[in-house]
């Protein structure tokens, strides 16, 4: 048997062609939208091939059972707990296993900012569970989508939708960062420093000293700094600085040089250089605005 939907307890939502012209001339969501999603639970026989593909990324998330997707002359397994992007227009087939059908959330996406996927497509990825994975959080932005789609596709419901697409791509495409909110402050270098930089904004921090807290030699610490943030330590410290300065401008009377003097900085002309520098303006400016 080959079934293309029609499972107990499924979701599917395909956004009708006149809502789609909408969207598609939406300069808020217009770069970035679904045209299709859904969910199949236990898709037994489930079986779809599309020989010149489809216009749309698709993104096939499987929480449980198994599956095989063929793109050209090459069958990928997908276990449980694994994703894979196809890319637009590619002759594509992918089918449930006999045996041990899988679970999957799917979503056929376009925009110009669709193709920027295809770093990621063609290659089934893992999502490793543990304690700070997310897995619930990741079918909870799937269930909001759903659930605003239940009630129709008002201009204020598909802008809402496909927003909220964004944030569930990224926890695909960005899984450490997705993930950084729960991990442990002691295991990873660099959000370590970056949480001792936020307890001592008010003070004046060297590398050396940053290094040292995350027990790195200063070069090798600057050099993992800077790949994972593209800033250096310093750079960043000073960012976060200036991030905080903003909010004191924002939600305090304090005068500049009372807000120089808590960020640490001694002399409020270099504070006013350094806050220019990441916020193009001045902080009389930043204020006034």
């Amino acid at each position: 048997m080959k079934k293309q939907d029609g499972f107990p307890g499924q979701l599917s939502y395909v956004v009708p062609a006149k809502i789609l012209e909408l969207v598609s001339r939406n300069p808020l969501i217009a770069d970035l939208y679904f045209t299709d999603i859904g969910y199949y639970p236990q898709a037994r026989y489930h079986f779809r091939e599309r020989k010149k593909g489809v216009p749309q990324v698709i993104l096939i998330y499987n929480i449980g059972g198994k599956g095989l997707i063929k793109i050209g002359h090459t069958s990928y397994e997908i276990p449980p707990d694994h994703f894979f992007f196809i890319p637009s227009n590619m002759p594509h087939a992918y089918y449930a296993d006999d045996q041990n059908p899988w679970s999957i959330y799917w979503i056929h996406f376009t925009g110009s900012k669709s193709g920027l996927f295809s770093s990621l497509a063609c290659q089934p990825i893992p999502i490793e569970r543990g304690k700070n994975s997310r897995i619930n959080e990741r079918l909870e932005l799937f269930s909001e989508i759903f659930k605003n789609l239940d009630r129709g596709y008002s201009i204020e419901t598909m802008e809402y939708a496909n927003l909220c697409l964004g944030h569930l791509l990224a926890s695909f495409t960005h899984l450490g960062q997705f993930r950084l909110i729960n991990e442990s402050r002691g295991k990873d270098p660099i959000g370590q420093c970056i949480n001792f930089m936020l307890d001592n904004l008010n003070r004046k921090l060297k590398l050396e000293e940053l290094a040292a807290e995350v027990n790195l030699s200063a070069s090798h610490f600057s050099r993992l700094f800077a790949n994972r943030t593209g800033h250096s330590p310093i750079d960043y410290f000073i960012q976060l600085k200036i991030q905080h300065a903003c909010r004191l401008l924002d939600n305090t009377d304090w005068s500049v040089a009372e807000v120089s003097r808590e960020m640490g900085f001694d002399d409020q002309f270099y504070f006013s250089r350094q806050f220019g520098k990441v916020m193009n303006m001045s902080p009389r400016e930043y204020r006034k605005r």
